[in-house]
């Protein structure tokens, strides 16, 4: 009796561990865009904070929070000295991919609030904002008032809030 021994796969053998590649392609794949997504949204979240531990210097010296409800964007706090420059390493901020930064002071200087669009510039994937501030259940700065750090996609706030200003960051630089 002769006994075949083969030295080779078969056409379903290779199927098979195609297959499965294809299948652990798909899931590394998925799991990798939702680690990037993540790590971009992380990296906003804290450059929102770190302008806040800024403005909070910046109150601590001058106790009220930079505004003149005209120039004051989250660039020019950030890029002038005499504002939240001193206060802010500007070679070592990155505010993450691109994205839409909005800040507001009240007319009072004694509550601010610094956000972000999670998405993109001006939360064009609906992602909805992140925020940080001292303001939060207040009216005196957004309409409606913001109770959490997580603000939901399609919030009025940024159209109906009183005294915001928005810078746009395209990943390396301000615009």
């Amino acid at each position: 009796m002769r006994k075949n021994l083969y030295e080779a796969f078969t056409l379903v053998e290779m199927l098979i561990v195609m297959g499965i590649l294809i299948i652990l392609m798909a899931v590394g794949i998925t799991a990798g865009r939702f680690a990037i997504n993540r790590a971009n949204d992380v990296a906003h979240q804290n450059a929102v904070d770190r302008i806040y531990e800024g403005l909070m210097a910046y109150y601590t010296d001058n106790r009220e929070f930079p505004d003149d409800g005209v120039t004051n964007t989250p660039e020019y706090l950030i890029t002038t000295e005499a504002l939240l420059g001193k206060y802010m390493d500007q070679g070592a901020f990155s505010g993450g991919t691109a994205a839409t930064y909005y800040y507001a002071a009240s007319d009072d200087q004694q509550e601010v609030l610094v956000c972000v669009a999670k998405g993109s510039i001006d939360d064009d994937k609906e992602l909805g904002y992140y925020c940080n501030g001292n303001s939060f259940g207040s009216t005196n700065i957004t309409t409606p008032a913001i109770t959490s750090k997580d603000v939901a996609a399609g919030n009025t706030f940024l159209t109906g809030g009183t005294g915001l200003t928005q810078s746009d960051w395209d990943g390396k630089a301000w615009n």
